[in-house]
């Protein structure tokens, strides 16, 4: 329950001496601030009960979506915003409805943001920053659960301010792009940018990052935009299997799901392995829901290789990596020439046709990469390099003669120009 220690004379007197005109805020004995109505947004984005939940509300002007968090059970509540007029107001609402929310001056593209919230808000924000994609990243990574966004895209009400005709708007709003003016809106105020239209958000947050579960989209009610909610993925315990393209890596996943491999499985801790569920790189989307207890996440380390970023701390498929409590990193090692035979036989033949190979091509130039045991060694280094920078459990398993297990640090050893076949 809210509640105040102020007088109605009070309140009043605040609405009449300052202008309060962004939201409209019901205060006590039946008041309120002017401003536009945002309870159908407030209603959309929050469940009825947040007990518990932090929330941290960008570019909040009068702190509504702070205040409307906290009548549902937020605990922690923080709202920000570039302009010293609107935190003091905020602030003075808050002192004048009784409740405990922080507002704060901070500007999202130049100052830190060094604390995580379970609801992260971003509502008419982003199309007006200089970078709004940099912004987004920054959002992303203090989000724990849910991530909110409100933007415009090119519909009635906003692309008028640049002038873009009803036809061309039409086309537009259907194709995954971010719009950007030349000099922002037309008129005096020269402040909105970029138009980013839905599917483009949805692409941002869904497809070229892989840490969000799904995201829901639906029109605003406030100047015909559009909100999206994105649900983070989070995982409690994360099983890598890696290694480079036919390693063994699937061969292992399921023998580990059949408890066919018990001395890898207890090594790793796995337990009952009918709980974890298992995806690839490419089924991540499909995981939809976004709490997973337990995943065996199998990923080829050479995944990179022969892609424009070529390293692993640009491959969109190791964001789960941030989305994970715990982490072990099962990597197999597995010797050049059983690379190589594994290869060919497992990728190449089947798809050779009177001699013609109708497969990737990416296959045959890691077959020929696996000619060549010191290209094998340095994918091995590359990854472990990698991984040593990141928390978790480092183990290397090898499989040929015999389950043989060995730390990175020893592995590294082995790797060395005269270990290369061990």
């Amino acid at each position: 329950m809210l509640w105040t220690t102020w007088s109605e004379e009070q309140v009043k007197k605040m609405l009449q001496k300052e202008e309060f005109g962004y939201q409209k805020i019901e205060l006590p004995y039946g008041l309120s601030t002017g401003g536009t109505d945002r309870s159908a947004t407030s209603r959309k984005i929050f469940p009825d009960d947040m007990t518990g939940k932090s929330v941290l509300d960008l570019g909040c002007k009068l702190g509504y979506f702070c205040f409307e968090a906290i009548k549902r059970g937020a605990d922690r509540v923080v709202g920000i915003d570039v302009d010293p007029g609107s935190v003091r107001k905020a602030r003075m609402l808050a002192d004048c409805l009784g409740v405990k929310a922080s507002f704060k001056l901070l500007d999202i593209e130049e100052d830190p943001l060094e604390e995580n919230f379970d609801y992260v808000l971003c509502l008419n924000l982003l199309h007006h920053l200089k970078n709004p994609i940099s912004a987004l990243d920054k959002l992303i990574s203090i989000t724990r659960e849910r991530l909110v966004l409100e933007v415009a895209a090119l519909g009635q009400h906003d692309r008028k301010k640049v002038k873009v005709s009803r036809l061309r708007s039409f086309f537009l709003n259907r194709s995954p792009v971010i719009f950007v003016s030349r000099n922002g809106t037309s008129g005096s105020r020269r402040v909105q940018k970029f138009f980013i239209t839905a599917s483009a958000i949805e692409n941002l947050l869904l497809h070229q990052r892989k840490m969000f579960a799904r995201v829901e989209i639906f029109p605003s009610e406030h100047k015909d935009r559009c909100i999206s909610i994105a649900h983070k993925r989070r995982i409690g315990k994360l099983l890598i299997v890696t290694g480079p393209t036919s390693a063994g890596k699937s061969t292992l996943i399921e023998m580990l799901k059949n408890n066919e491999a018990p001395e890898v499985a207890e090594r790793i801790g796995i337990g009952d392995s009918s709980v974890w569920a298992s995806s690839t790189s490419k089924q991540l989307e499909k995981l939809t829901e976004p709490f997973i207890e337990k995943l065996i996440f199998h990923y080829d380390f050479l995944r990179p290789h022969l892609r424009s970023a070529k390293v692993h701390k640009r491959d969109e498929a190791l964001d789960i990596l941030g989305t994970a409590e715990h982490i072990t990193f099962l990597t197999i090692w597995c010797p050049p020439e059983i690379l190589r035979r594994q290869l060919h036989q497992g990728e190449i033949l089947p798809k050779t046709k009177r001699g013609v190979f109708r497969g990737k091509k990416r296959y045959l130039k890691i077959l020929k990469e696996y000619e060549d045991p010191a290209k094998v060694c340095a994918h091995y280094r590359n990854w472990f390099e990698y991984t040593r920078t990141k928390p978790g459990d480092h183990i290397v398993v090898s499989l040929a003669g015999g389950v043989h297990f060995y730390t990175v640090e020893e592995r590294e050893d082995l790797v060395g120009s005269k270990g290369l076949t061990r």
